[in-house]
């Protein structure tokens, strides 16, 4: 497999891990962040937004194009392209101190602001594993059938040892086994019938569905032992079932937006083995 093509395969696993545990981490810092946004920090945002719509945005979109002047105008006219980019600067703005209440090092010391950024990348390790395995495993599927078995196990023994390695407990670690398990051995099943382009998107919608279903599934025994009051049916904390919602999310959505690595021609290519 060429350089550039396992190079692309990495930089897309990391894309999607990172989906995986953005979610929950902006969920908590956002949290954190109700009980110090005030007015000041809303006429901040505002105010960084507008640099970010009238300066840094068009800079930055001709930089990406590499010539002064946009071959297309913005979709929907030129109002509607400032105001979607004063949105998306406010909303940089408050994802950046969402994060700083994550992190509560704004005014900390050096010792303290390490020991929180150390938290938030072993949470966010936590949260990226199981998706990275599995995506790798997909790819190792792809250059190679011979890697179908022992990639696609390994990811699925993996999901058991990470929840081990951070203690979640046996009934976490089943209720993000049985979705796992089916999304990793489903998925290898996809790009063993067809390695190419449309691979990719057949994944996502898969992802989706087992994740939807699961927790449908996990939703309707959470109603039904509470109407017939048996706890020993919990499956999930409240807490932990809307933990699980915003990690799929993030899951489906790297697989979504993350630029298609793979070619049109893979599949005449990386089945050869």
């Amino acid at each position: 497999m060429p350089f550039t093509r396992a190079l692309a395969y990495a930089v897309y696993t990391l894309w999607v891990s990172v989906c995986a545990f953005a979610p929950e981490l902006l969920w908590q810092g956002f949290l954190l962040m109700r009980g110090h946004f005030g007015a000041a920090e809303l006429f901040s945002a505002l105010f960084i937004g507008t640099l970010f719509a009238f300066f840094v945005e068009p800079l930055v979109e001709r930089l990406k194009a590499g010539r002064w002047r946009l071959a297309h105008a913005p979709s929907g006219g030129m109002l509607l392209g400032v105001l979607v980019s004063l949105v998306f600067g406010i909303v940089v703005v408050c994802i950046h101190e969402a994060m700083i209440a994550y992190l509560g090092a704004e005014h900390a010391g050096d010792e303290a602001k390490r020991a929180s950024l150390a938290r938030a990348i072993d949470s966010a390790c936590e949260w990226a594993s199981i998706p990275a395995a599995i995506t790798a495993a997909w790819f190792a599927v792809g250059t190679s059938r011979r890697l179908a078995l022992p990639a696609t196990g390994f990811a699925c023994v993996w999901i058991v040892i990470i929840g081990h390695f951070y203690g979640w407990g046996w009934p976490i670690v089943m209720t993000s086994a049985v979705p796992g398990f089916l999304i990793a051995l489903l998925g290898s099943r996809i790009v063993l019938r067809q390695w190419d382009a449309s691979t990719i998107p057949a994944l996502a919608q898969l992802t989706a569905w087992v994740a939807g279903s699961w927790m449908l599934l996990a939703w309707g025994i959470q109603a039904g032992s509470a109407m017939i009051d048996s706890p020993g049916l919990q499956l999930y904390t409240p807490e932990a079932f809307y933990e699980d919602i915003r990690f799929y999310l993030g899951w489906c959505l790297g697989l979504l937006v993350a630029p298609n690595p793979v070619p049109d021609h893979a599949s005449q290519t990386g089945h050869a083995t």
